[in-house]
């Protein structure tokens, strides 16, 4: 799937608003893969996307279906990119005209989806009429072609710096876009690698989709990541994205990053204004404290540097930022200066 290039609309489905259109939002603020043709939403559609996300690369006009885009624009674009993660990975069957919409215009389809929907034979049968392809990027590899962790990564002398949250979509991938900008137009060469679906489409050159990974194999996954980034790429330093958070109870993930990936430091990304972990309302299960989660990471010998804020505009972070030593920042509304700034005091030699 990597040579996966060209024109796309992305599909966002009367949800970019919402925060599981997730890979929607990271497209339209960066990719190197494709090149965006506009954006269907039937909620939205009329304005452009910077009228609604904070930061986008290209400011392109909103859809309200695919037909509208097509009459609209000069050129059918390639494909046709899922912006939304939606419940449980699957495809809603008010969801399912779209995919099939762009399949008969011989638009391949692009799906980052837990449901393969090329494995759908209805899908299947339209697309192989119409001369299109479903590219799955969550289709799990063998277990032939995946690797253990051996430990080569102690080799690796490059800083390692890990972005984790305290819970699920909470800003991690969108701050280690800003931060590998950042660190670039700095001096530094900064690579990332990708754990998600959405890293893999934005186009970075590195990484895995971990939960798509047979379990046993994560850390050897990672690890050949790494390894692989380093050799190839020679950076001056590595940012490592994470995926939900070591205690969300749906879904708790973080500790192979920061054990098997053995990174140098850690940024945590903070929901500041959730109470309780994403899509775990129903169960209660409260988000512990910035502080908390800290020292939980400190007990994994590790260090967190530094703070990024996932909030509205609005919210006050003062008395963190007094209470902490660390930077600490909201990277879609301030300067994120600040978190450079440490990494390179922390990590970069002189």
């Amino acid at each position: 799937m990597k040579d996966i290039f060209g024109t796309a609309l992305i599909y966002s489905g009367g949800l970019l608003d919402d925060i599981h259109a997730k890979t929607a939002h990271g497209l339209l603020r960066y990719s190197d893969r494709f090149q965006l043709a506009g954006l269907i939403d039937p909620k939205f559609h009329g304005s452009m996307s910077s009228d609604h996300v904070e930061h986008c690369k290209d400011n392109v006009e909103i859809y309200k279906d695919l037909s509208a885009a097509l009459e609209k624009l000069t050129e059918k674009p390639k494909y046709l990119v899922m912006g939304v993660a939606f419940g449980g990975g699957m495809l809603p069957k008010e969801h399912r005209s779209i995919v099939e919409d762009s399949l008969n215009h011989g638009m391949d389809v692009v799906c980052g989806l837990h449901q393969l929907l090329s494995e759908d034979s209805e899908l299947a049968e339209l697309a192989e009429r119409n001369g299109a392809k479903i590219h799955d990027i969550r289709k799990p590899k063998k277990a032939e072609e995946l690797r253990f962790w051996t430990g080569d990564i102690k080799k690796i002398r490059i800083p390692k710096v890990a972005v984790l949250g305290t819970d699920c979509a909470t800003g991690k991938r969108t701050t280690c876009q800003f931060l590998v900008q950042a660190l670039r137009e700095s001096g530094i060469k900064t690579e990332v690698i990708y754990t998600g679906q959405t890293g893999f489409l934005q186009g970075f050159k590195h990484g895995l989709i971990l939960d798509s990974t047979l379990n046993d194999f994560v850390s050897g996954e990672l690890e050949k990541a790494i390894i692989e980034c380093a050799n190839e790429e020679q950076p001056d330093l590595i940012l490592i994205e994470g995926q939900s958070s070591l205690r969300n109870p749906s879904g708790p993930c973080g500790s192979e990053i920061l054990l098997s990936g053995d990174v140098d430091a850690v940024i945590l990304a903070h929901p500041a204004e959730r109470i309780y972990f994403d899509n775990c309302e129903a169960a209660e299960a409260i988000i512990p404290s910035i502080q908390n989660e800290i020292a939980l990471i400190g007990h994994y010998g590790k260090e967190v540097i530094g703070i990024a804020i996932n909030a509205n505009e609005s919210f006050d972070s003062s008395h963190l930022k007094e209470e902490l030593t660390i930077p600490v920042l909201n990277p879609i509304f301030e300067d994120i200066g600040p978190l450079v700034e440490k990494i390179k005091s922390t990590l970069i030699a002189g």
